[in-house]
């Protein structure tokens, strides 16, 4: 099944973000996490049940999923997977405060 996909501005601005972080020191590698981001998301629209289950306090993120970009484990994508919409929601750092981030989603 290959879904459409939707990215939400603050998925989109953390991609900006992490870019621009990564590009500081190495613009190749910037430009390697900006692929890898497209090519997991990619993945994911057609197997969305690749993410596992993450769960939240916030009701209104019954159903999130999340998968770690491939070749940048440490951050991970947060999505919804409805019939046939992609949902990515955002894009963090493992090592961020997700709960407390993503609670105000």
């Amino acid at each position: 099944m290959n879904q459409r996909i939707f990215i939400t501005p603050k998925a989109s601005q953390d991609i900006d973000d992490v870019f621009n972080y990564i590009a500081q020191d190495n613009h190749d590698a910037a430009l390697s996490f900006f692929d890898a981001v497209r090519l997991t998301i990619a993945q994911i629209a057609q197997t969305p049940g690749i993410g596992s289950p993450y769960t939240v306090n916030n009701s209104r993120l019954k159903g999130l999923r999340k998968k770690a970009v491939k070749g940048f484990e440490k951050y991970l994508i947060f999505y919804f997977s409805q019939d046939d919409l992609l949902s990515v929601v955002r894009i963090i750092h493992a090592t961020r405060d997700l709960p407390t981030i993503l609670e105000k989603e």
